[in-house]
């Protein structure tokens, strides 16, 4: 009896665990997104990939000629500190 139970038990506590350890598993590694304005395309565009940035100085990174910034609303700029 003790088996029969642990058999059909046995399963369901895997599957269970299994779905548990996937929402726990963080495999979105992307990074926070950028975004910048160009006035020939509406709305504000989202850069999902990496920005070149300077290496030296407070210059601005530009994406595509571009300030690129680090909020949607287009007020904190993205520079290299």
């Amino acid at each position: 009896m003790k088996t029969k139970i642990l058999k059909s038990v046995l399963p369901v506590l895997a599957m269970v665990l299994a779905a548990g350890l996937a929402f726990a598993n963080d495999a979105n590694t992307l990074s926070d997104p950028d975004y910048y304005n160009n006035p020939l395309i509406p709305g504000v565009q989202v850069i999902t990939s990496g920005v070149d940035c300077p290496t030296s100085g407070k210059n601005p990174c530009l994406y595509n000629g571009f300030q690129v910034y680090d909020d949607m609303n287009l007020t904190i700029e993205k520079r290299f500190d």
